[in-house]
């Protein structure tokens, strides 16, 4: 492994499974088992037929009847269902079952507003898999990666796109698992895309769903699910500390919000706002937009003069659309502060000198000065010349990455139902390229957050807010009761 390493315990104790996976598809095992019947039915004949005449030696032991009606059942049930009507007789040994393949969904947004952020994402994949002894099948974005394994193990990787709506991130995932038979699902990349995926993968326990970048709370604050798992941070982690700097080190007083209107963005202008709020600032508007907006006139004259700066929190071409035209309509006579994708280095390009002094924080900076994060940096040049590290491919690699290390701590083993294996990602903890990771209770991850602000054209620190949890370092219970960040919540005079 080239990027840091992973270490894991597996003191936590497996859960028991609750339910099969609710499917069609022949069970996982399946060609296995019919090997094993196959050879035992033959096994049978060979035996009667070097048989001698003598009634008495032709008549098989009560062990080989036994094997040889349960063979019967077992050729007689239908296909997609074997025949485990009975246990076989002592004297029969079953061979311990094995992982023959594991296959990994990836999911991203390759199509819709978001579509050259789900290349990145993609990026960060198959970069992971390279590190496994993968070789990349193509260029193209929907291109796989062939001959990776874990512990002796085959790695198949299978990509859908998504296009940032929950009901077609639900589909695609259903295809993979249900028809590719996904066992591991990476992914998705927005924010109403993970709860809808929550609630699809929690009703299939042997299926686990290693979170992309999908950023609301809600996947792992409130009613976690226990075969999801995030190895990054929220849209809430992910704001933290600039509601505080804007109030004291900028002296802002009052300020307006504007963002997408849905959860992911709830949750940066939520988290800003409870900093800012609880020092003693005030909030005059929030403004929410809808995804996909190209026109934005409108909403920018709904902005008042007498606000000391302006939050927005968009991503993608949303956030270029949105800058370009405020700065031609005001000049930016009120600063904007910016939300963790909104200046992200995948949409700085764009912008140019439009975002320059922008303050924001993050999970990514350009100057961290970590070799791990160089050591990353220089290897996603060399396989995909170009691309510099931003959210999405840094995620999905983690991601990734820390999916294929807990394989690797169970020895490519999931014929448990895949409990060994989620209980090695709980326990897991590792230095990515963006610094050191580890999950709390809900299976949420614990992480650094940058402060920065964008110079010629990077991201630069401004301050390193370390170990950064899901509830923002307020009291648990406290801060749960308080509610789901929304259009109007937290409250804010």
């Amino acid at each position: 492994m080239t990027a840091g390493s992973c270490t894991t315990g597996l003191q936590r104790s497996a859960a028991t499974p609750t339910n099969e996976r609710k499917t069609t598809m022949r069970p996982r095992n399946f060609k296995l088992f019919r090997r094993l019947v196959t050879f035992l039915a033959v096994f049978c004949l060979v035996i009667a037929a070097c048989g001698n005449d003598d009634d008495s030696a032709d008549e098989p032991s009560p062990a080989v009847q036994a094997t040889t009606a349960a063979t019967a059942a077992a050729t007689a049930a239908p296909a997609s269902e074997p025949a485990v009507t009975a246990e076989p007789a002592e004297e029969v040994s079953e061979p311990a079952a094995r992982t023959e393949e594991i296959t990994i969904g990836a999911i991203s947004t390759l199509d819709g507003p978001f579509a050259g952020l789900g290349d990145f994402s993609m990026h960060g994949v198959k970069l992971a898999l390279l590190e496994w002894g993968g070789e990349l099948d193509g260029s193209g974005t929907r291109d796989g990666v062939s001959g990776a394994s874990v512990a002796g193990v085959p790695i198949r990787l299978v990509i859908e796109g998504s296009d940032a709506t929950p009901d077609v991130a639900v589909e695609a995932t259903r295809k993979m698992v249900e028809q590719d038979n996904a066992d591991i699902i990476i992914g998705p990349l927005s924010g109403d895309e993970g709860l809808a995926l929550k609630d699809y993968i929690r009703d299939i326990p042997e299926v686990t769903l290693v979170n992309g970048t999908s950023a609301s709370q809600d996947l792992t604050l409130r009613d976690p699910a226990p075969n999801v798992f995030r190895f990054g941070a929220d849209g809430a982690m992910w704001s933290y500390g600039v509601g505080t700097y804007a109030y004291e080190e900028l002296g802002h007083r009052r300020i307006a919000t504007i963002a997408e209107d849905y959860s992911y963005p709830y949750d940066q202008v939520g988290a800003v706002l409870t900093e800012f709020c609880a020092a003693g600032g005030t909030v005059t508007d929030r403004i929410w937009v809808p995804l996909g907006t190209q026109d934005y006139s409108s909403f920018i004259a709904q902005i008042p003069d007498d606000v000391d700066a302006v939050f927005f929190a968009m991503g993608g071409t949303d956030a270029i659309n949105f800058v370009k035209q405020y700065d031609d309509f005001t000049g930016q006579v009120i600063p904007l502060i910016a939300g963790p994708t909104a200046v992200d280095q995948s949409v700085l390009t764009e912008l140019g000198d439009r975002a320059e002094g922008l303050i924001s924080s993050g999970p990514v900076v350009d100057d961290s000065g970590l070799a791990d994060f160089d050591a990353f940096a220089a290897r996603l040049d060399e396989v995909f010349p170009g691309q510099t590290p931003n959210i999405f491919n840094v995620y999905y690699y983690v991601a990734t990455k820390s999916a294929l290390a807990a394989l690797e701590a169970v020895g490519g083993d999931i014929t448990d139902g895949s409990q060994a294996f989620q209980a090695a990602l709980a326990e897991l903890r590792w230095d990515t390229p963006i610094g050191p990771v580890y999950l709390d209770d809900n299976r949420q991850a614990v992480v650094d957050i940058y402060l920065r602000e964008v110079q010629d054209g990077a991201q630069v620190t401004i301050d390193t807010l370390p170990q950064v949890n899901g509830t923002l370092g307020f009291d648990r219970d406290e801060y749960i009761a308080k509610g789901s960040f929304s259009r109007d919540n937290p409250p804010c005079g």
